[in-house]
């Protein structure tokens, strides 16, 4: 049969190898026709392959083009991101050869590290917040025009105000009193200040205030504004009001109990005074053995309330700070030979053993305040023998260091006495303090003694130790420094007053102090008028002239202070002039002289000093 038309690759392959094509056979019509369909399929298959494949390729080289567009793009983008970070970052060099996955891990590391140190200044922040809270500060911070920009709550309330109505204020927004100098205006300073300031609060009260200020810099470095603190400082005002007033109050009170000591001191001293003097002229007197029994009674009491009235000036003269130790050049064995005898004396009167012992090896001479050492010495031993029923009463005196010019003295008086409880023995020290008020009841005295020794020691720069036992005995020791003296030692001259043609006019309004002085200046061949007060020695001058007035500070009609300033105001006289005065605070000398005097003499006086005063004025070359 003849065959159909088959596909071209079939047909060429039949032709080649089935002799008698197109004829073929019937039983192969079927397959030949299948195979002919396959590659029809096939032909099909390719045109639709050659169609894709042509497809793709044409896509693929748009999307390349696209790639190649989005590398150059991103390789811009990756150079201004590391020109960028160069810029943000420059303390890391190796950015240049960085890639994109890379300059991602540098940005987020310093992003990472950026909000950690925002968030620890946020927290330092928060806590600098906290702080001022607590200290009950107020802030705010303000532009350089000095308007507010940021107001703290506590810097609001400090104001009354709200905080939103602060902001865009000015200092000069903010009252302070017009009436009052020293009350100054709260300033917005661009620079560091710290100074006080007053604002006038809604009820009419004084706010005062305690500001700081100091200037804010923008990241530039440049000032673009600054910050104030505030810090209510009222109550301290109030308190340091308090504390002048109080001051001021103590000082006319220190003032007050000056004037009343120098009011005692005159009124006690001035019948003490006719006493020792009127005991020394009786002394001189034939006396029995009965009457000289009553003067020296009579003289023990009155060197008793000497003691006292010394005692009470001291302590004035020491809380006042006006105790000035001298330095005098003294013979150590005479000075305390002489002092322990009147102490023995008392001493044996109550049955008592006294003993003193001097270290040889203390120089001969030393210097310093020899009569304040005395009178610590005095005191010490004094109260040994009063508070001491039986027994003893030592003093030693021991060499406790040794330098070229220096030498360490140690002080220790020692009795057998009652002794002071421990828990009382600091007590003894204060001022009008003794063991208990039996103490003070049964042996007597102030209580005033170890006080005023105590600072005196202090102000020499040693210390008053005690050590006692009740019911065995009690030891006082101190410590001082000493300059060593030339050993040589000076020669005394011999007391023989005369003072033969000189003309005194005594002022003085106490008759017996009149009789006493009259008397002394008779026995020393001196002629003598006599004034009751200022203005009458006024008048005595105008009509005579004297050698030298001795004049009593407190008189009436015209004191003594007056009375000189008339004198060399007014009279323009020379004539020199001795203030005498039972006033012993410190300061009385001072004034003395300030008011024209020539020298001051306090009551009761020894005859040898008054007497080498009014000689050295009278007969200076």
């Amino acid at each position: 049969m003849t065959g159909k038309k088959y596909h071209r690759l079939l047909e060429r392959q039949l032709k080649k190898y089935l002799p008698g094509y197109p004829e073929v056979p019937q039983e192969w019509e079927s397959l030949l026709s299948a195979i002919s369909n396959s590659y029809e399929h096939s032909d099909n298959d390719r045109v639709l392959m050659e169609t894709a494949m042509r497809e793709s390729s044409d896509e693929l080289m748009a999307k390349k083009e696209a790639v190649n567009q989005m590398l150059a793009r991103q390789s811009q983008v990756l150079e201004a991101l590391k020109e960028a970070a160069s810029t943000l970052f420059p303390d890391r060099p190796s950015l240049e050869n960085e890639d994109l996955l890379q300059l991602a891990d540098v940005v987020q590391e310093e992003i990472e590290k950026r909000q950690i140190a925002e968030t620890r200044t946020a927290q330092s922040d928060q806590r600098l917040l906290d702080i001022i809270d607590s200290l009950n500060l107020g802030m705010a911070r303000y532009d350089l025009e000095g308007r507010l920009t940021q107001v703290e709550p506590r810097f609001a309330e400090i104001f009354e105000m709200q905080e939103s109505a602060m902001i865009g204020l000015q200092s000069c927004d903010f009252s302070a009193p017009i009436d009052a100098k020293e009350f100054s205006r709260i300033e917005f300073h661009i620079t560091s200040k710290v100074f006080e300031s007053t604002y006038l609060n809604t009820g009419g009260a004084i706010t005062w205030l305690l500001c700081t200020t100091a200037p804010l810099y923008d990241e530039a470095g440049k000032v673009e504004g600054g910050v104030i603190v505030v810090f209510d400082i009222t109550a301290r005002k109030k308190l340091e009001q308090e504390m002048v007033e109080a001051r001021k109050a103590a000082e006319a009170g220190l003032e007050l109990r000056k004037t009343i000591l120098a009011n005692v001191s005159h009124e006690l001293r001035t019948p003490v005074n006719a006493i020792v003097g009127m005991s020394a002229l009786l002394a001189s007197t034939d006396l029995n053995q009965q009457q000289r029994d009553y003067l020296k009674t009579m003289r023990f009491s009155s060197d008793g309330l000497l003691v006292l009235i010394d005692d009470l000036l001291d302590v004035s003269r020491i809380e006042a700070g006006k105790v000035e130790l001298g330095e005098i050049e003294f013979s150590v064995q005479d000075n305390f030979s002489e002092l322990t005898k009147a102490l023995r004396i008392r001493a044996e009167e109550k049955e008592l053993q006294f003993e003193w012992n001097l270290d040889e090896s203390i120089h001969l001479r030393l210097l310093g305040d020899v009569h304040r050492i005395n009178q610590i010495i005095t005191n010490l031993i004094g109260n040994a023998i009063k508070f001491t029923p039986t027994g003893k009463v030592r003093l030693d005196i021991q060499l406790m260091g040794d330098s070229n010019d220096t030498q360490w003295v140690r002080f220790s008086v020692t009795d057998t006495g009652i002794g002071i409880a421990a828990d009382r023995q600091a007590a003894v020290f204060q001022a009008f303090a003794q063991e208990d008020n039996s103490t003070t009841r049964k042996y007597g005295g102030t209580g005033l003694g170890l006080s005023i020794s105590k600072r005196i020691v202090e102000m020499m720069g040693g210390e008053l130790k005690l050590t006692s036992e009740k019911n065995v005995g009690t030891t006082f020791s101190f410590q001082i420094a000493l300059k060593k003296a030339l050993e040589a030692a000076p020669v005394k001259k011999e007391f023989n007053p005369d003072l033969q043609g000189a003309h005194i006019l005594l002022v003085e309004d106490n008759k017996v102090n009149q009789f006493l002085a009259n008397a002394l200046l008779f026995s020393w061949k001196a002629s003598v008028d006599i004034s009751e007060d200022g203005q009458d020695a006024i008048d005595r001058l105008k009509e005579k002239e004297y050698d030298l007035v001795l004049m009593d500070l407190q008189m009436p009609v015209m004191d003594g202070f007056e009375a000189t300033g008339h004198i060399r105001g007014v009279l323009r006289s020379n004539v020199p002039i001795i203030g005498l005065s039972a006033n012993a605070l410190n300061g009385e000398r001072e004034r003395s002289l300030e008011k024209g005097m020539d020298d001051y003499v306090s009551k009761p006086f020894q005859p040898e000093l008054l007497y080498a005063k009014i000689h050295g004025l009278i007969f200076r070359s």
